[in-house]
């Protein structure tokens, strides 16, 4: 049974989820392991728009997600990121459709901005503000959702690469808080609707196996890849069983 936990979303956007909810299926969560519980750090693959949606409305727990800075600025700031970067070098859409998808949808983007109280990352030392406001939301029971994938060449189901943040934001808290957080690795398969949730680990653990943010990055990067791949097998298997 799931703990009924106090929401940290305002009224109105509580609305705007539940309406959401009528034309966005609930996906099938798969728990490779127990469930976590303390401070956690979520893990996940972005899968462009569609995984930041589906943890929002349905992830079962209090969280606030990472975002970049760039999409919690101005109007023109936003604009000019999903124009140039999200639609047109992420997504691979023409500099037309960029435009006029940018031009559209912006102002939209920046309501559900706010609706998820996005922590902004920043790629200079900036950064410090991201882990500050981090750290008195995992204080204060709220976990931290990141999507740590290089997605500059666009989303993948396989992935190819992760960065390291997240491990300087556990470290931090460890420090911090003299307590260990569970970090824990989620991978979203669109085309299947589900989240399948790896087994939390151990910060202190890990402290202990891996000497910098690169080398757990990439033990990350490969359990992803490796419920990505098993979760797509079964997949097949069942599609075959079914002819």
């Amino acid at each position: 049974m799931e703990i009924k936990q106090k929401p940290n979303r305002r009224p109105f956007f509580r609305f705007v989820k539940k309406i959401a909810k009528i034309f966005k299926r609930k996906p099938k969560f798969i728990y490779l392991g127990e469930k976590p519980n303390g401070a956690t750090i979520y893990l996940s693959n972005h899968c462009a728009a569609s995984g930041p949606i589906t943890y929002e409305l349905y992830l079962p727990t209090r969280f606030r997600m990472w975002g970049t800075y760039e999409m919690c600025g101005g109007f023109k700031m936003r604009w000019k990121y999903l124009n140039h970067v999200y639609f047109h070098q992420k997504k691979k859409y023409s500099k037309f459709v960029s435009f006029l998808l940018s031009t559209i949808l912006t102002p939209i983007m920046a309501l559900f901005y706010k609706g998820f109280r996005i922590i902004p990352t920043y790629p200079n030392s900036k950064f410090i503000s991201t882990i500050k406001t981090s750290i008195e939301e995992l204080n204060n029971n709220v976990n931290i959702l990141i999507y740590p994938e290089n997605s500059s060449d666009g989303y993948h189901d396989e992935l190819t690469e992760y960065f390291g943040g997240f491990w300087t934001l556990a470290k931090k808290f460890n420090e911090t808080s003299q307590k260990d957080i569970s970090i824990v690795n989620m991978y979203f398969h669109k085309k299947s609707n589900t989240v399948i949730v790896a087994n939390p680990k151990s910060f202190l653990k890990l402290s202990k196996e891996f000497s910098d943010s690169k080398a757990v990055a990439e033990f990350f990067l490969n359990d992803a890849n490796k419920m990505y791949k098993h979760h797509l097998s079964q997949i097949k298997t069942k599609n075959k069983d079914t002819k």
